[in-house]
């Protein structure tokens, strides 16, 4: 899968601690950006971003830029900012849980204690918030640059995240 951005990337933009375990955060990484950055960009445009991933024209929407909309100035952090927000609500309730062949573990210091369940909620609920008003932002500056970004369309064209739970029925 090509990544829109990386550990490096997301550690300069967030705190992720000093011991960075790349094989924890990659999935993690994949999951914020396949299932809800897509949901936000949808399917079509979500593709488009990752066939142009390196073109110039691309640029500033996922790394920010200042732009005028209706006579006014905004600035938009880009994708890749709002892309570390998702990553950080889906990081933060796992950062402390080790899957190990005996069983899921929590880890513990002798100098501290885990967060309780309901503390890292709510954290993570503040980081899709902060992903949220960045989204807001940002759709303003794709309208404002329909012609670089035809494909994007602002009618969501993808599963609503909600909608790909599984349900079951008695028989």
């Amino acid at each position: 899968m090509n990544k829109i951005i990386t550990v490096e990337e997301i550690a300069q933009i967030k705190d992720l601690g000093k011991k960075l375990d790349v094989n924890k955060i990659n999935p993690i990484i994949e999951q914020a950006q396949d299932i809800e950055l897509r949901d936000y960009l949808g399917m079509k445009f979500y593709f488009e971003i990752l066939s142009n991933i390196e073109s110039p024209d691309f640029q500033d929407l996922l790394s920010g830029s200042t732009f005028v909309f209706e006579g006014i100035s905004y600035s938009q952090q880009g994708i890749k900012s709002m892309l570390a927000d998702l990553f950080m609500a889906r990081f933060i309730p796992q950062m402390n849980v080790n899957v190990t062949p005996f069983g899921v573990t929590v880890k513990q210091s002798p100098d501290s204690e885990p967060a309780d369940r309901n503390s890292l909620k709510d954290l993570a609920q503040m980081q899709r918030e902060a992903a949220g008003s960045k989204w807001e932002i940002i759709k303003l500056y794709l309208k404002s640059n329909k012609a670089l970004f035809p494909i994007y369309n602002s009618k969501p064209d993808t599963i609503a995240t909600g909608e790909r739970r599984l349900k079951f029925r008695k028989i």
